[in-house]
């Protein structure tokens, strides 16, 4: 029985509808109090230089491009993990009846990386105790990358109110230092400064920065259940157990990290 063709996975539609309804709630107060009273170039100027200076100094590099990236997860929905589970099964029904090409064929068809790594060290005989130590150690650097993603938005999101206050400030500086002499505008401008300063730094933190860093952790901690579930399939296989039971073992435990994620008794 031939492997079904792997599905590109969707788009998120939390992220694209939270994308839109950001913009609707901007666009709302702008209505409401003009979008130029939104708009200050020094405020801007503070913040944004300001969140980016300190991102540069304090992750490398490698670590800022690798956050870039990971962006792009926000907005695709997880690999099915049933594909994943079909493409195991089709292995373990080759391997468990001794047919080793067959086995091998449907090995070279599997499309995770993960699965594929594990059923070769099951055509390879690796003892039990080798693949539990190759497979952790795979899972253990997936969430130390991704751990480094999520921790660099929240980073951020703690900086970016900082950085408004900063900018606050500044405005409130020149808007002593001119108190004497300075006319109403001039005033008005310094406060502009001050006060949107302020809402840039409140806005880049709870609506850009930490909705990231959350979206980010709750796919890591998808992602490594997705892979504790497949590794269980690897070793019942590596075991030697049926197809059956690896199919029924294999429902039971994505249900089981299903309830564990969605926080069922």
């Amino acid at each position: 029985m031939a492997t079904a063709r792997r599905k590109t996975p969707g788009v998120m539609t939390s992220t694209v509808l939270g994308i839109a309804g950001a913009l609707v709630l901007i666009a709302y107060i702008g209505v409401q109090h003009g979008i130029q009273v939104l708009w200050n170039g020094t405020g801007a100027v503070i913040v944004g230089g300001g969140v980016m200076v300190a991102g540069l100094l304090a992750f490398r590099t490698s670590e800022l491009l690798a956050a870039l990236r990971s962006l792009l997860g926000i907005f695709r929905e997880d690999d099915p993990i049933k594909q994943d589970i079909a493409e195991l099964l089709d292995f373990a029904r080759a391997y468990h009846r001794g047919l080793v090409r067959e086995a091998e064929a449907r090995l070279a068809a599997v499309g995770s990386p993960f699965l594929r790594l594990g059923l070769q060290l099951v055509v390879d005989g690796a003892p039990v105790e080798d693949i539990l130590h190759v497979m952790n150690w795979r899972v253990q650097k997936l969430m130390e990358q991704e751990t480094v993603d999520a921790r660099l938005f929240r980073t951020l999101a703690a900086l970016a109110p900082a950085f408004g206050l900063m900018a606050t400030l500044v405005g409130l500086i020149g808007l002593m230092a001119g108190l004497g002499t300075a006319t109403i505008g001039e005033v008005g401008e310094h406060m502009s400064v001050a006060l949107v300063a302020t809402f840039y730094g409140v806005v880049l933190a709870n609506i850009v920065f930490k909705p990231i860093a959350i979206k980010l952790e709750q796919r890591t901690a998808r992602r490594v259940a997705h892979l504790n579930v497949l590794l269980e399939g690897i070793l019942l296989v590596r075991l030697g157990r049926s197809p059956s039971v690896v199919a029924d073992s294999m429902e039971e435990f994505v249900r089981e990290r299903r309830d564990e994620l969605h926080g069922a008794d």
